[in-house]
């Protein structure tokens, strides 16, 4: 009996000594879920007043956030447009012959074109024509070139712009010189000129016989066109191949006895040509009116 007491009590010593760890193991597990979640309690109250203070600084000072910036390409100035050519049934096509190795306006003319009658005039004007601008133009033009005078010859027109812009503004001049709107511009070398043109007297320019049996010569529409693909890209125009294509039909049809030549109306003085502005635009108004 005493032994079995004995072994009671050591049996229940062990059970309480159990039950007692299973407690403190208990006990630890749960303080280190209260300690744990009072830190993650305190990291997220700490990143709260992390993330407050950043806004507040950035709405109290205005610092922008930096911003992803993506590289923008440069896009080269326009060139600003100072004619507009366009393609019109009666075209108005002014005529510049330079010469080759010096640029010089050797020559101008005006090529009147009448699309639906199919008939054509080239107008001599003579390069050494007096001009006296207007004071709205040469008011325009002295701020391209603050030295261009207010009179002077056509010839010397060229001596005041850059060459990429002469023949536009020598537009403008003849325009107001003549009282009409040009469609277009045409840039001729001498050489080429040489091969198409000899001058009357005057100086008025008219195909040349040798020039006028190439044109007799070209039979197909095939051939007139080849001519004009060859010759193009050998002149200086504002408006293009394509462009000047729209008027292919139309010289096609267009008879050689039915191109005719004149000299702008004018008196000659004092190695000078001044233009009768009056008589002038009528001359071409009559032209373009069939009389």
């Amino acid at each position: 009996m005493i032994i079995s007491d004995s072994y009671d009590k050591i049996i229940h010593g062990v059970l309480a000594l159990t039950v007692r760890g299973d407690q403190v193991r208990e006990d630890a597990r749960g303080i280190f879920a209260r300690r744990f979640l009072k830190s993650m309690v305190f990291v997220l109250i700490f990143f709260g007043i992390g993330v407050i203070s950043y806004q507040t600084v950035i709405r109290l000072w205005s610092v922008p956030e930096a911003q992803v910036v993506t590289p923008v390409q440069k896009e080269e100035p326009k060139k600003e447009q100072i004619t507009v050519p366009s393609i019109d049934d009666i075209s108005k096509n002014l005529i510049y012959v330079v010469n080759s190795d010096t640029g010089e306006f050797e020559h101008l003319l005006l090529e009147i074109f009448h699309c639906e009658e199919k008939r054509m005039k080239y107008i001599t004007i003579p390069i050494r024509t007096q001009i006296t601008l207007s004071e709205a133009l040469y008011q325009k033009l002295t701020l391209v070139h603050p030295a261009i005078p207010q009179v002077m010859k056509l010839s010397a027109v060229n001596k005041y712009f850059d060459k990429d812009v002469m023949f536009e503004y020598s537009v403008l001049i003849v325009q107001e010189l003549l009282g009409i709107e040009i469609s277009y511009y045409t840039v001729i070398p001498d050489d080429i000129y040489n091969t198409m043109f000899t001058s009357k007297e005057y100086s008025q320019s008219v195909f040349s016989n040798e020039f006028k049996e190439f044109l007799r010569s070209i039979k197909t529409a095939e051939e007139l066109r080849a001519y004009i693909e060859d010759i193009y890209p050998k002149l200086i125009s504002n408006l293009t191949l394509f462009e000047k294509m729209n008027y292919f039909e139309s010289y096609l049809q267009t008879p050689l006895n039915r191109i005719t030549f004149d000299l702008i109306n004018g008196n000659d003085k004092n190695s000078a040509y001044y233009i009768d502005r009056t008589l002038a635009k009528k001359q071409i108004e009559d032209y373009i009116n069939g009389k």
